[in-house]
């Protein structure tokens, strides 16, 4: 890789780091080809953040342009998530490393030889910011059937019910009759009814052993995560999909055990740290 030439500005406009941030450039991947992986990915690295800190990041481009002139936003792929931070969330850091953000942009011209200018804004989550980060709960799998409760989910508006196998299967139940009623007011014979409510059934709310169940009302979208802590202190990183309006965690035929914790990270504005950047004159490779 070429040398990179770069001057950079970042300031955090956040009150909880009043300060400059230096900036390293690490990373230039230029794929400058006309196939379906064509594009720019610049990483650039946080010397005066720990990565251990950083939960999750994005970066929010306002404008980039090369040398040629040409535009390299990604306007097409819509804002950018929170990526999760893996080594940091899930305990494989063990190494006091500098955080690093990634920023993918359109296929520079073929002419270029820099990008003239990348300015934007860096999103970090950072747990560690706010006590009211994490909600962590014991023991949660003998509260099926009732609302969990700690206080930094109240803190954050956040309600979560464990749901039971016997409120499932009246949920089951319910929703049946209705598909009945439905399908009778179309009408249906009894015989053929009784079929096709059957086959309505017979994947509707049908989930795991391992799975567990939840009901969500999130009205802020301060969930960032949920996953498991079992009994050893690791942590185990669960998938999530939403079924009939309940949130479905599966970890994937691991069943969670009595003495695991629920651990639910949620964005507040303590612990979402922005820094605006410009970027000028980086060297393509």
């Amino acid at each position: 890789m070429k040398k990179l030439a770069l001057a950079l500005a970042i300031l955090c406009t956040s009150s909880l780091l009043a300060q400059k941030t230096d900036t390293v450039v690490k990373q230039v991947n230029d794929r400058r080809t006309s196939g379906s992986f064509s594009q720019l990915i610049i990483t650039v690295e946080l010397p005066a953040v720990k990565n251990a800190d950083v939960a999750a990041s994005r970066v929010l481009v306002a404008s980039a342009v090369d040398d040629s002139g040409k535009s390299l936003v990604e306007s097409e792929s819509g804002e950018p998530q929170l990526e999760t931070n893996a080594p940091a969330m899930y305990g494989g850091d063990k190494t006091p490393s500098p955080a690093s953000v990634s920023v993918t942009l359109k296929n520079p011209a073929r002419s270029a030889m820099a990008v003239k200018q990348l300015s934007g804004q860096i999103e970090l989550y950072m747990p560690s910011k706010d006590p009211n980060s994490v909600a962590e709960i014991a023991k949660f799998t003998s509260q099926a059937g009732k609302t969990l409760s700690h206080k930094a989910l109240k803190a954050n508006g956040v309600e979560i019910a464990a749901i039971s196998a016997a409120q499932l299967d009246a949920e089951k139940k319910r929703l049946g009759e209705a598909k009945r009623t439905e399908l009778k007011a179309g009408g249906y014979d009894e015989e053929t009814l009784t079929s096709l409510v059957s086959s309505f059934l017979e994947y509707l709310l049908k989930f795991e052993e391992s799975d567990i169940v939840l009901r969500i009302k999130d009205p802020n979208k301060r969930i960032q995560e949920i996953s498991f802590v079992d009994g050893a202190g690791e942590t185990k990183r669960a998938s999530m999909r939403d079924d009939e309006g309940y949130t479905v965690l599966s970890t994937w035929g691991e069943k969670p055990q009595p003495d695991w914790k629920l651990r639910i990270s949620m964005k507040t504005q303590k612990n979402i740290v922005r820094y605006p950047f410009v970027l000028t004159n980086v060297a393509l490779p």
